[in-house]
């Protein structure tokens, strides 16, 4: 009996207390939950953004769309070195970054272009894993233990 008389007594003092029920509370207002805070969800949590970390990525986040034909190109991948011309096609960014590379020496590299702008290489020739840091550029192939290289030029016949 003691307990019933304890417990009755203490729902009396929490029904009186202020904040305990739907009258003034000294925290704020009380949201559906009972839990203290405000019933418009709390206000704003700052702007619509962190606001602005720069340039956008563009163009890097892929690759660039290039299409070049007869330009100079030395293999060095064949047995003994070969100059010839090449026809590099990359696709947009839409079709996947696709590279197709075929050169009059006989070489023929399919793959992938990263890196925006620079369009660099990752696929194969002939087989052979290669890559490059760049199209145009210098394609580094590997036939084993030692790496041979194709130079696709930018524009015509290929430098010394």
């Amino acid at each position: 009996m003691r307990n019933l008389a304890a417990a009755l007594a203490l729902a009396s003092l929490c029904a009186c207390y202020p904040g305990t029920t739907a009258g003034h509370n000294p925290l704020g207002d009380v949201d559906a939950n009972g839990i203290g805070g405000s019933v418009d969800g709390g206000g704003d949590g700052g702007g619509p953004d962190g606001g602005d970390a720069g340039t956008d990525a563009g163009a890097d986040a892929g690759c660039v769309p290039l299409a070049l034909n007869g330009v100079g190109a030395i293999d060095a991948c064949q047995g003994a070195v070969q100059n010839g011309t090449a026809s590099v096609a990359v696709a947009d960014a839409g079709n996947g970054c696709t590279v197709g590379i075929t050169t009059t020496t006989g070489m023929s590299c399919n793959g992938a272009a990263s890196g925006g702008s620079n369009n660099a290489f990752s696929g194969t020739c002939n087989a052979m894993p290669c890559i490059s840091a760049s199209l145009p550029g210098t394609i580094i192939c590997s036939t084993g233990n030692t790496p041979c290289t194709i130079r696709i030029c930018d524009a015509g016949v290929c430098g010394p």
